[in-house]
């Protein structure tokens, strides 16, 4: 009785983060009793993953993790240190291995082609997350500057552009009197490489007071990048592919830098300010090329991987501009070991499995066949006052929520249990599609008797509203019941609260296409001469692509695939407004993807696969299928699935949409935290980290603990920069009355 009941609806990662904050000490446990609600059988949300009866790991859909993602590998290396093993002792640092080649397809250019882009590694730093990163401006971009120095070295070797210094330039330079750059070595004419180095060593001056950095030192980065940009594009070696990469990502790099220092560090503009503005657009007013900005593929792999296209819709893809310059500066700043990360095993297996058994040892309960249908409002519009679930399905006694899978691994399989349940009069449906309305039952939580604070941690699509009235304002109604009878789900919280109603609304949804391909051959009997690859911009309408063979060793098929690939893209779809009653949705969505994976294959996968063509056509056979089915029939032994249902699609950072997100505090009712990547967490963007530090900061809120969660803050900080002027004003006397 003397604990606080803390309710989290939604096992994905951000109610399992905000579980895991809650639970994370045996003070913490003795106030909080943390109860999460989930739909189906399973966790992990977009996370999930599942074992078939073939041994067939099913996602969700490709998950790298990026070497930025302090707080999520921080607290899954916890998890693993503290977690109580069913089997044999699993490491973490041998689930999840650094990912260093990432190459960039261009496929529309004028000579199609994939540019090979490797990133430093470093094994002496281990698992991200377990040092503090330096998050000050002046560290990540010249780190990204020393990104530059690399390619350049990679792509030109010693065969440097030279590019002739000003005079202002050099007196700046010699102002410093860095012994790296001494007068002898400035005179005539310099290379591009030593540009950088420039640029580089400058920019960590960049102090956040800016009382040691001022406008000539500003002015000499805009120019040495510039000056390098000038020179490249002029060299012969532009012709060559890594080589025309480089020269693009100079004349891209010297825009971004002028933005940051015109917009963040002097016009100290806020994030939410640049997020008016679509990155492209941004970049192009700071200088870039509109032709390069349209037809670069480095532009286009940061929209791919950050799937900003609402509604799927490529030629609608639109970014905010804070937020992207955010993402890159963490991105290519701030990485620990390895920019990338790639998972041994399935998501489910290697992240939210291990998380289950940490939050079940430290007693938080989870309640599973869970569907919230609708909160309820107290009468005064003040508080959340009632939680209405439909139960699904009930487990019988002895159900196992997880199974082993091998090397000491647990996860989930890819249905539930069916032999432990008692199953709707329909039988076996999908519970976790957002069209089934099946159920055994009702359960409804009040805050007098069940709970004393919400997290809802679930996905946007859940509760936004497609249909029905969409008025802000209550309806009108001459007392309770008229209201009563015009209430659709969740109207409660669109009706008391403006600012919910408005992100709800006002934030896209972006759909996706998830496919996974199981081959009679090898990655080189495919055509694939390169390293391991985790590309990105390839061939629409699959254009990012991992080898991920490594997979394979769980399943149980003889004889064995040869090699497995994961697919994804956006999907152009607006079936997500379906409404709740239309049961063929996700049927007419998995037709199309098949339709697309099919075309795919037989028009775009040569790009990749170069040798998967015989006589002119693609050969089906490259597909493994253990009942060898003839032809195109092979696609089905291989998993294709469209992520139509609102709560699959991802949220947009669109331009314009960051001013409507609301924090976890900000939900407008008492009692009532939000958590999940489409809430204002600072970092605005689709990926784990952000839901990690959602659930991290709806933990902070309820506790009211005195937590700073790195990353949360990056850019955000007001009159972070302040000017010798702003000095100098806050000294002088104020004026006479």
């Amino acid at each position: 009785m003397s604990q606080r009941r803390i309710i989290i609806v939604g096992g994905g990662m951000a109610g399992l983060s905000a579980a895991y904050q809650l639970s994370l000490t045996s003070e913490l446990r003795k106030q909080y009793h943390v109860t999460v609600y989930q739909l189906g059988w399973r966790l992990g949300g977009k996370c999930a993953s599942g074992r078939d009866a073939q041994g067939r790991n099913i996602e969700h859909g490709l998950h790298i993790w990026f070497g930025h993602y302090l707080n999520a590998f921080q607290m899954l290396a916890e998890v693993y240190r503290d977690l109580p093993r069913k089997g044999a002792k699993v490491d973490l640092n041998t689930l999840i291995l650094p990912q260093g080649y990432t190459p960039i397809g261009d496929p529309d250019g004028a000579k199609p082609t994939v540019y090979d882009v490797n990133f430093p590694t470093s094994k002496k730093v281990g698992i991200p997350g377990r040092e503090p990163a330096d998050l000050s401006i002046a560290n990540c971009l010249s780190h990204a500057i020393g990104l530059l120095i690399n390619f350049h070295d990679y792509a030109l070797g010693s065969d440097s552009p030279i590019v002739k210094l000003d005079e202002v330039s050099i007196e700046t330079i010699k102002m410093r009197d860095d012994p790296r750059f001494p007068p002898s070595r400035l005179l005539g004419v310099v290379t591009a490489r030593t540009c950088l180095e420039i640029a580089s060593a400058w920019l960590l001056h960049l102090d956040e007071d800016m009382i040691s950095f001022g406008p000539a030192d500003m002015e000499l980065v805009r120019r040495v990048l510039q000056g390098a940009a000038g020179a490249s594009c002029h060299m012969t070696f532009a012709n060559t592919a890594a080589g025309h990469l480089f020269d693009q990502a100079l004349r891209l790099a010297w825009p971004l830098v002028d933005g940051i220092f015109d917009d963040i560090v002097i016009e100290q503009r806020s994030i939410q300010q640049m997020d008016g503005e679509d990155f492209r657009r941004w970049l192009v007013r700071h200088g870039a090329e509109p032709s390069l900005v349209k037809q670069s593929p480095m532009v286009r792999a940061l929209y791919d991987t950050m799937f900003q296209y609402p509604d799927g819709d490529i030629a609608n893809a639109s970014y905010g501009a804070g937020t992207a310059v955010q993402v890159l500066l963490r991105a290519l700043g701030t990485y620990q070991g390895a920019v990338a990360w790639e998972l041994q095993a399935g998501a489910g297996e290697v992240i939210v499995a291990p998380l289950f058994e940490i939050l079940k040892q430290r007693d938080v309960e989870f309640r599973f066949f869970h569907k919230l249908t609708d909160i309820r409002v107290s009468s005064d519009g003040r508080s959340v006052d009632l939680l209405h679930f439909d139960v699904q399905a009930i487990p019988k006694s002895g159900y196992e929520w997880t199974v082993p899978i091998g090397d000491g691994l647990f996860g989930w399989s890819s249905q539930p249990d069916w032999l432990h349940l008692d199953v709707p009069p329909n039988g076996c449906v999908d519970f976790e599609s957002f069209w089934c309305n099946e159920r055994v039952g009702t359960d409804v939580k009040t805050r007098v008797d069940d709970f004393d604070d919400v997290v809802l941690a679930i996905p946007l699509g859940a509760f936004k509203k497609f249909t029905g009235n969409k008025s802000v304002e209550r309806p009108p109604g001459p007392g309770l019941s008229a209201i009563e009878a015009m209430h659709e789900p969740f109207d409660d919280l669109y009706n008391y609260s403006t600012g919910f109603w408005n992100m709800a609304a006002k934030l896209r949804l972006v759909p996706s296409i998830a496919v996974q391909l199981w081959s009679t051959r090898s990655l080189a009997d495919l055509g694939w001469s390169g390293q391991k690859p985790a590309l990105v911009s390839g061939p629409n309408p699959l254009d990012i692509w991992a080898d991920m063979f490594q997979l394979l060793r769980y399943e149980r098929r003889a004889p064995p695939p040869y090699s497995l690939h994961y697919l994804c893209d956006v999907f152009p779809s607006k079936l997500y407004a379906a409404p709740q009653t239309s049961r063929h949705a996700q049927e007419m969505a998995n037709l199309l993807a098949y339709l697309k994976t099919l075309d795919w294959l037989e028009h775009k996968a040569k790009f990749i696969w170069p040798k998967v063509m015989t006589n002119g056509a693609f050969d089906w056979t490259v597909l493994y299928d253990d009942q060898d089915r003839h032809g195109y029939r092979r696609i089905r032994a291989q998993h294709v699935k469209a992520n139509i249902s609102p709560w699959d699609c991802c949220v947009a950072t669109a331009a314009g949409t960051s001013a409507w997100r609301l924090k976890t505090d900000e939900s407008g009712f008492k009692h009532l935290y939000l958590a999940g990547t489409w809430i204002d967490t600072g970092f605005n963007t689709e990926c784990v980290e952000t839901a990690v530090i959602s659930g991290m900061q709806a933990a902070r809120a309820i506790t009211g603990a005195e937590l700073e969660i790195p990353g949360e803050r990056f850019l955000h900080a007001t009159r972070q920069f302040v000017s010798l002027c702003d000095v100098m004003r806050s000294c002088a006397p104020a004026p006479a009355e």
